[in-house]
């Protein structure tokens, strides 16, 4: 069995403003639809992300299940 979770098109924050992993506002995408489940890349860093998956992290370091 396979689990997807469903990422809704237009999601509220889908557009980031820096690299979640240096903080560089160089970033890029080549998609022309963007939401949240978009792949972004940072030309700083060369990290690869999307915001749908990216996993909140408490202060602790743990996220959380």
């Amino acid at each position: 069995m396979t689990l997807k979770r469903r990422v809704a098109d237009g999601e509220p924050g889908a557009t980031p403003t820096t690299c979640p992993f240096c903080r560089s506002a160089k970033i890029m995408t080549a998609s022309k639809q963007v939401d949240s489940s978009t792949y972004w890349r940072c030309q700083t860093c060369g990290q690869l992300w999307n915001v749908g998956r990216l996993r909140v992290v408490t202060r602790h370091g743990y996220g959380g299940r």
